[in-house]
């Protein structure tokens, strides 16, 4: 999949919300790309709008193309992304405590994808998804799929949004914050549960999350995200051992040390309101290198590497006019 300078927005009372700007990304079979930010950087806007779950209006899809098999997402018919959701591109939503139907069982909600996109029987459909229960490692799944959500735990629940997002055996899974809400050992065994199911049925993954601890045991590649925009894309080794945006730099530097009784660094300031993003570089008043430049000239992306694999748009590393040429 290819995203090429998608943005989207949102019309709201108070003016235009520029939630994604001008974002490009590719995912490709077999890999994970991570997308790292603060929370309101836009990962998770840009994750729907891939689906095109971003509800129109408010929202609007200003610009930009999303191609997944010689298809561009933003234009097919409606009919034809239902035929892509749940079945070659899932999803496993932010909070599975209220991502699932109270009302239905778990076996029921987990065999729906496989009705509506395998064209099998409930008989069968059940079958499929007792199956899928077992393959994420649900305790007692003969037990799980006649229960409700409520009998369930966070981690348990988890297992069976994974169940649902990869029950057709998808080409691309978005996780968004997979992991959210749930304890550390949890935490372990749905990541090591994603990356067996990456490694078994050759599926890309996007990888959404603030936790750059996972991005460094999990990710091929990482987009790091602020104020709506990548800012800064390299491979995972090479963006922990040489993080060139000072953004990059802040988040890691933010991370506990190995040296006891040290305190941790901050990055000042917020992520600005996507309503009001300053002009030139959106980080330039949290930033400790910025240049009067900074201030009102947003930096394209300059390569640091020959295979152009590492790019960061920042000022440090290109003059404006060479930016701007």
């Amino acid at each position: 999949m290819h995203i090429e300078n998608l943005s989207t927005r949102f019309h709201t009372d108070e003016g235009v919300v520029h939630a994604v700007r001008n974002v490009n990304l590719q995912m490709e079979r077999g890999k994970t790309l991570a997308l790292v930010g603060e929370s309101g950087c836009g990962k998770s806007v840009t994750a729907l709008s891939v689906l095109r779950l971003i509800p129109t209006p408010p929202g609007q899809y200003a610009s930009g193309r999303i191609l997944f098999e010689n298809n561009d997402l933003l234009n097919l018919p409606e009919r034809a992304m239902e035929k892509i959701r749940g079945n070659e591109i899932s999803m496993i939503f932010q909070e599975p405590m209220t991502s699932l139907n109270p009302l239905f069982t778990i076996g029921s909600q987990v065999a729906d994808p496989i009705i509506l996109h395998q064209g099998k029987n409930p008989e069968e459909a059940r079958e499929l998804a007792l199956e899928g229960l077992k393959s994420v490692g649900l305790p007692s799944p003969e037990k799980r799929i006649d229960q409700y959500p409520h009998e369930l735990s966070g981690g348990m629940k988890q297992r069976v949004m994974i169940a649902m997002a990869v029950a057709c055996k998808p080409k691309l899974l978005i996780a968004d914050e997979p992991t959210t809400a749930l304890d550390t050992t949890v935490q372990a065994q749905i990541l090591e549960l994603l990356e067996s199911l990456r490694k078994e049925t050759n599926m890309a993954i996007l990888l959404i999350t603030h936790n750059l601890g996972i991005v460094a045991q999990y990710a091929d590649r990482v987009a790091v995200m602020y104020a709506g925009k990548i800012i800064e894309e390299a491979p995972v080794e090479t963006l922990f051992e040489s993080p060139a945006h000072p953004y990059t730099r802040g988040l890691l530097n933010s991370l506990p040390k190995e040296e006891p009784g040290k305190r941790l660094e901050a990055i000042p300031g917020t992520v600005p309101y996507p309503g009001f993003i300053p002009e030139g570089c959106a980080f330039h008043p949290r930033c400790s290198q910025v240049m009067p430049h900074c201030k009102n000239l947003p930096p394209p992306f300059f390569a640091l590497s020959d295979t152009k694999d590492h790019q960061a748009a920042c000022w440090l590393y290109g003059e404006p006019d060479e930016g701007n040429s």
